[in-house]
C-alpha cells in the first residue's frame, strides 16, 4: 500500500517519467503539420512546467488546453522564427561564397543576429507557456530573460541543440536517436530545462488555484 502513496518516491517518479512520455507523443502528434510546431512546443512546456511545479493535475487535459489558448501567438512566433532563420541561413550561405572582406562582415554580423534568433527560439515558447501578457512584451521579456541568466541561457543551448547535432551527425545510430526522439526525447529535454526556467520565472509568478495558466506576467516587465 506505501507504493501507492502519492509521496512515495518511486510512485513520484513513475508519474513524472509518464507525465515526460506521453507530453512527447502529445508534442510529436500536434507537431505533424509543421506548422503547429510552436503551439505544440508550447503546449509541451507548459506540461513540463507544471510537472516541475508539481500540479500537473491530467497531462492530455493540460496540453490540449495550453495548445488551444496559446495557438494564435505561438503560430505567429513560429512562422517569424522559420521565416527569419531561413533567409539569414541563406544570407550567411551567399556571403561566405562571396570571398570579399565586406562579405565576410555581413556575414559575421548575420551571424550573430543569427544567435540572436535561436536564443529567441528557446525562450519565447517556455514564456509563453508560463505567462499570459501581450506579444510584443513576451517578446521582450523573452530576451530579458535569456540575458539576466546568460549562464543558464548557455546550459539550456547545450541541453537543447547538442542532442539534435549528434542525431544529425551519426546516422549510423538514427533508428535508436529516432526511438528516444519519438518516446522521450523532446519531452525530456523540454523536462531538463524547465529546472531552469522555473528557477527564472518563479520570482514573477502569481499562482492561484483559480487559474489555469501557471501564472502571469505584469503588463511591461518582470518585477
Amino acid at each position: 500500500m506505501n507504493f501507492f502513496n502519492e509521496n512515495n518516491i518511486i510512485f513520484v517518479a513513475l508519474n513524472k517519467i509518464g507525465d515526460i512520455i506521453l507530453a512527447n507523443l502529445l508534442f510529436i502528434l500536434c507537431s505533424i503539420p509543421l506548422v503547429t510546431i510552436g503551439p505544440s512546443l508550447t503546449a509541451l512546456y507548459h506540461c513540463m512546467l507544471r510537472t516541475v511545479k508539481g500540479n500537473n493535475n491530467g497531462t492530455v487535459k493540460t496540453f490540449f488546453r495550453a495548445f488551444r489558448q496559446s495557438f494564435r501567438q505561438s503560430l505567429i512566433v513560429w512562422l517569424g522564427l522559420v521565416v527569419v532563420g531561413l533567409l539569414l541561413f541563406l544570407d550567411t550561405r551567399f556571403l561566405l561564397q562571396t570571398g570579399s572582406d565586406t562579405g565576410k562582415i555581413f556575414y559575421y554580423l548575420s551571424g550573430i543576429v543569427l544567435a540572436f534568433v535561436v536564443i529567441l527560439a528557446l525562450y519565447i515558447f517556455p514564456v509563453i507557456a508560463a505567462f499570459a501578457n501581450t506579444l510584443r512584451n513576451l517578446l521582450k521579456n523573452a530576451f530579458l530573460f535569456a540575458f539576466m541568466h546568460f549562464p543558464s541561457t548557455l546550459t539550456i543551448a547545450v541541453i537543447s541543440i547538442l542532442p539534435m547535432y549528434m542525431t544529425y551527425r551519426d546516422l549510423k545510430l538514427l533508428p535508436l536517436y529516432a526511438c528516444c526522439w519519438f518516446f522521450f526525447g523532446f519531452g525530456l529535454t523540454a523536462y531538463i530545462n524547465s529546472f531552469f526556467f522555473y528557477r527564472m520565472f518563479r520570482p514573477y509568478l502569481e499562482t492561484s488555484e483559480n487559474e489555469e495558466a501557471i501564472s502571469v506576467i505584469d503588463d511591461e516587465h518582470p518585477q
